[in-house]
């Protein structure tokens, strides 16, 4: 909550409010048995258009800016010729007839304490479950917040090319998802399971004289 509020301003309230709105509103409906509130997946677009993988048009991953832009857009633009946004593949369904409530919708006061049964121990908890972040390069603007996001609030596991300005989940990835609260783009950073064994080894002198030598130097 106070890293999004950070990134976009205390209007995030009236969103959030919204949103809850909603979501008591569809349980009114007779949905999809197993919903859990969630949006179902959507295909990787960019403001309502498809996005293909660059790396399998060109052979490598671009970034939006400069001369890569251009060999960019007009790998897409090929694509997007021989994609046709208007084949019936891309059209959605509409729900005919419409939904309508079935039931009451809950009020606030229905949900004050709906909680309570699912809070437990901190032990119950599997830390071995971690999740890592995962960029999508075909979404990304190049903008950097993720990066410094990552470096100044986070655990400086983002790195930033400075020729191409994509950035680079490295291994010391805890999961906090703060640069998922800060990227622009939807879906551009999601959050994996971590394949990896859960060591984190930043601030873990390898060789303690040698990086104190070093510092003494330095000083000097």
């Amino acid at each position: 909550m106070c890293s999004a509020v950070q990134n976009q301003d205390f209007t995030l309230i009236d969103d959030y409010t919204t949103g809850l709105k909603a979501l008591l509103y569809l349980q009114s409906l007779d949905l999809p048995q197993g919903w859990n509130g969630q949006s179902p997946p959507t295909p990787k677009h960019q403001k309502g258009k498809p996005v293909p993988r660059v790396n399998e048009l060109v052979g490598k991953h671009l970034p939006n800016f400069g001369p890569y832009k251009a060999v960019r857009e007009e790998a897409l633009s090929s694509q997007y010729i021989k994609d046709s946004p208007s084949s019936a593949t891309d059209q959605l369904s509409p729900i005919r007839p419409p939904n309508k409530p079935r039931r009451t919708t809950p009020t606030v006061q229905d949900m004050i304490g709906k909680a309570l049964p699912m809070i437990g121990s901190y032990n119950s908890l599997d830390n071995t479950k971690q999740v890592v972040a995962l960029i999508d390069e075909d979404l990304c603007i190049n903008c950097g917040k993720c990066y410094m996001a990552c470096n100044d609030s986070g655990y400086q596991a983002i790195t930033f090319d400075p020729q191409t300005h994509l950035p680079n989940v490295t291994d010391d990835c805890t999961g906090c998802t703060l640069c998922v609260s800060v990227c622009p783009i939807i879906d551009c950073i999601t959050m994996v399971p971590k394949t990896i064994p859960h060591k984190i080894k930043r601030g873990i002198l390898t060789n303690p004289d040698a990086d104190i030598k070093t510092t003494v130097m330095l000083s000097q």
